[in-house]
C-alpha cells in the first residue's frame, strides 16, 4: 500500500481445492487513520472481518484504486479444542532487524501450521521511531502476513528517540489488538482464546504508565481477575513483559509480583512468558512463591529469551530456576497444545533444541 493511499480495500474470499484462488470474493473498505511520524505523514488502514467460518482457509489481497497485492492466505481458528502450536518470541529489538527476521522465518519454516505468534514485548528499540518499525515489519514479511502477531508492551515501545518516556502511539496504530481490555489501556491489556486455551496478554510497564495514569495496578487487577473468572478453558497462559521471578541481581519486580501473583494462584494459570532479560530460564511449579510438586500445582514463569541482537550480561541462574540458559544468540518457543498437554521446546537460532518440558492434565 502507498503510505498516501486513502481509499484502501481487502478483497478476500475461501480457498476452494478445486481451484488456486477464490471465485467467490468480498471486498471491503479499509478505516483510515492519518499517523505523523519521524518518517513523514501517512495513512494506516485497518480492516475488521466479520462471518468468518472457523477452520477456514482464505485467500485476500489488499490495494488502492486500481492497484493490488498479490494473493495472499490465512487459516481462521478451529471451532473445537483441536490440538495446534503456536510461536513465543523474546525480545526482538535490534540495531538491524535481520536477525529478527531470520529467527521468526526458521521458526516457521519449521513449523509452517503454527496458528499465531507472541512477541512478549521489547519489539523495537525506540518505539516512536517509524523507520524501526518499519524494519520489523519488512524482516517479518512471509509469515506476519499469514499468522497473526499477538504482542504485549514493553519499555521500549514507549521510547522516543532521546529515550523520554511518550504513549505508545506507532506501537498501538500498527497493531490492532483486541479492545477488551482495562478501559484505560486498551490496545495494551487484552484476552483472547484459541482452541481450548485462554490467553491473557498484560502491561508490566508500571513505571511508563504511572507517567499517565497513577492508579494502573488497581485497574489491571479487577481486570484480570474477572476476566480469568470468567473463562471456562481448560489452559491458562499469561503474557507480559518483565518477568516476575528475575535472572538480574536487582530487577524483582515486587509490585506486579505481589499483584498478580495471588491471582494466578487463585485460577490457576499454568504457564507464564515473558521477555525482557535476553536470556532463557524457566522456574519450578511455584506456588505462593514456593516450589511446588508440580504443574497441577502451581504456575511455571518462562523468560523467553530474545528473538533479536540486544542482550544483558548481567543476568544469573536463581534458586527458582529448573533450567536456566544464558546463551547470548536468538531463541525462540514452540508451544505444542493438545487436549492433555502442552509441550514447550526452546530452541537456538542454529536449530538446536536447548530445552523440551511438557505439562499435563489428563482429566479436567
Amino acid at each position: 500500500m502507498d503510505k498516501d493511499a486513502k481509499d484502501g480495500f481487502i478483497e478476500y474470499g475461501e480457498r476452494f481445492t478445486e481451484g488456486p484462488l477464490p471465485y467467490d470474493t468480498r471486498t471491503v473498505t479499509s478505516i483510515v487513520e492519518e499517523l505523523s511520524t519521524n518518517a513523514g505523514d501517512m495513512s494506516i488502514h485497518s480492516v475488521n472481518l466479520t462471518g468468518l467460518k472457523p477452520g477456514t482457509c482464505y485467500y485476500y489481497r489488499v490495494g488502492y484504486g486500481n492497484i493490488w497485492t498479490d494473493w495472499y492466505e490465512f487459516t481462521t481458528a478451529p471451532k473445537s479444542s483441536s490440538a495446534f502450536t503456536f510461536f513465543i518470541f523474546g525480545d526482538s529489538q535490534s540495531v538491524d532487524y535481520s536477525t529478527w527476521g531470520a529467527t521468526l522465518h526458521q521458526a516457521f519454516q519449521n513449523n509452517s501450521k503454527a496458528a499465531f505468534f507472541i512477541n512478549t514485548g521489547n519489539l523495537v528499540a525506540v518505539g516512536q521511531d517509524f523507520m524501526q518499525w518499519n524494519a520489523w515489519l519488512e524482516a517479518a514479511k512471509g509469515v506476519i502476513d499469514t499468522i497473526p502477531a499477538m504482542t504485549v508492551l514493553g519499555k521500549h515501545e514507549t521510547y522516543t528517540k532521546d529515550k523520554k518516556i511518550s504513549q505508545p502511539i506507532l506501537y498501538q496504530t500498527l497493531f490492532k489488538l483486541p479492545s477488551n481490555g482495562p478501559e484505560h489501556l486498551k490496545g495494551k491489556e487484552y484476552s483472547f482464546d484459541y482452541g481450548d486455551v485462554h490467553f491473557v496478554m498484560l502491561d508490566s510497564q508500571m513505571n511508563e504508565e504511572c507517567c499517565s495514569f497513577s492508579d494502573v495496578l488497581r485497574e489491571e487487577k479487577a481486570w484480570l481477575e474477572r476476566d480469568l473468572q470468567n473463562t471456562n478453558k481448560k489452559w491458562k497462559v499469561a503474557v507480559f513483559h518483565q518477568p516476575i521471578y528475575s535472572n538480574q541481581a536487582n530487577a524483582i519486580d515486587d509490585d506486579s509480583k505481589n499483584a498478580f501473583v495471588p491471582i494466578f494462584d487463585t485460577y490457576h494459570v499454568d504457564i507464564a512468558f515473558s521477555g525482557y532479560e535476553q536470556v532463557y530460564a524457566r522456574t519450578y511449579p511455584l506456588y505462593n512463591n514456593e516450589k511446588v510438586d508440580g504443574a497441577s500445582q502451581g504456575t511455571i514463569y518462562v523468560t523467553a529469551g530474545k528473538s533479536g541482537t540486544k542482550a544483558y550480561q548481567s543476568s544469573k541462574a536463581k534458586p527458582w530456576d529448573e533450567a536456566y540458559n544464558p546463551l547470548d544468540e536468538p531463541t525462540y518457543l514452540t508451544v505444542e497444545v493438545k487436549h492433555s498437554s502442552m509441550e514447550v521446546k526452546v530452541f537456538t537460532g542454529q536449530g538446536s533444541v536447548i530445552d523440551d518440558w511438557k505439562i499435563e492434565k489428563l482429566s479436567e
